[in-house]
């Protein structure tokens, strides 16, 4: 097949562990011209992999979509997630070959049903998107190249945004990300002032903490700086930056990363940093499924005790527990 489309218009943390899949299908196909529909906020950042060749945007005012997706003729469409609305648009598209997953009821508007089950929290995410397309290169007889789940190289500008962010010699910078993103909740200011005390108090390791905050979130982050900096230690509220692109590309500067399981958790395990995440526990293991790409030795989950009536609850994570392991694991890395 020469020319392929994928979807994938959900957020920043979806779309980071949808990469390696992008990579995959790129080198098994390296001939093929693939393209990629992405959200609107998504748009430059994947411009900029060099293993997607064009980027579309997915706007749901956007009437002429179809048309769009008719002109290009694509011989395939993947899409990676269940989004009804796109399956309509590939389907009055006319693309031929339209791959999905099985589990929805508007599978019928696929050609093909990839068996996949994300619910069952089995596996990371981004290995249930390259098993998606493990599965149409297999049923297209085409070899799959190897698996990479690291497949994008940070920026050399690493020391601009180390400067960006005001980091002294000899300091570590350790992002923390109290918004909730619309994932599925977050710690208190209260926890995150708590974990970043006790991460100073077993580390030998000098700390900068810099607060980062989305869309409505500045309160929010500017209360966590006050708490921290009432506790004795450096605290500053990440300066704003224009676009999400952006933003990824300054998280070269973070040595860790604390935030419930958001976009900006899984962009700082691009750059391989540190992550610290939260996750709820009610009757599946999303700190499996929701892991980051960092490495296993760089990155560590908490979960509240599994229950329908604890699982939610993150206020139940000992925040004094997050920040000794977190001190240990930032002295392993940098001792």
């Amino acid at each position: 097949m020469d020319r392929i489309l994928i979807i994938r218009v959900d957020k920043l943390g979806d779309f980071c562990h949808s990469l390696p899949a992008f990579s995959l299908l790129k080198r098994s196909l390296p001939d093929s011209q693939i393209d990629v529909i992405v959200a609107p906020i998504m748009e430059p950042f994947a411009k900029a992999m060099p293993f997607i060749d064009n980027v579309l945007v997915y706007r749901k005012e956007d009437d002429n979509l179809v048309e769009t997706l008719r002109e290009r003729d694509y011989q395939a469409a993947i899409v990676m997630h269940s989004h009804k609305r796109m399956a309509q648009i590939v389907k009055e598209a006319g693309i031929p070959y339209r791959l999905g997953q099985r589990r929805k009821w508007f599978q019928y508007l696929y050609t093909h049903r990839a068996p996949i089950n994300r619910s069952a929290c089995l596996k990371p995410e981004w290995r249930y998107c390259t098993d998606h397309i493990e599965y149409f290169l297999c049923k297209n007889h085409i070899p799959p190249a190897d698996i990479h789940d690291r497949v994008w190289q940070s920026p050399d500008d690493r020391g601009q945004w180390q400067q960006f962010y005001g980091q002294a010699e000899g300091e570590r910078l350790v992002f923390i990300h109290p918004g909730s993103g619309g994932s599925e909740g977050s710690l208190s200011t209260q926890q995150f002032a708590e974990i970043a005390d006790s991460l100073v108090r077993h580390t030998e390791q000098r700390v900068k903490f810099v607060v980062t905050f989305g869309p409505g979130e500045e309160s929010l982050a500017q209360e966590v700086v006050d708490k921290i900096a009432g506790l004795g230690h450096t605290a500053v509220k990440a300066p704003p930056l224009a676009a999400v692109e952006e933003f990824i590309r300054s998280l070269a500067a973070a040595d860790m990363m604390i935030a419930g399981s958001t976009g900006p958790l899984h962009a700082a395990s691009l750059h391989n940093a540190i992550t610290v995440g939260f996750y709820p526990h009610k009757t599946r293991d999303d700190k499996i499924r929701w892991q980051t790409l960092s490495e296993d030795v760089r990155r560590l989950s908490f979960s509240p005790p599994q229950g329908k009536e604890t699982g939610t609850q993150l206020k139940l994570i000992d925040a004094q527990l997050v920040g000794r392991k977190a001190a240990q694991v930032l002295h392993k890395q940098f001792s």
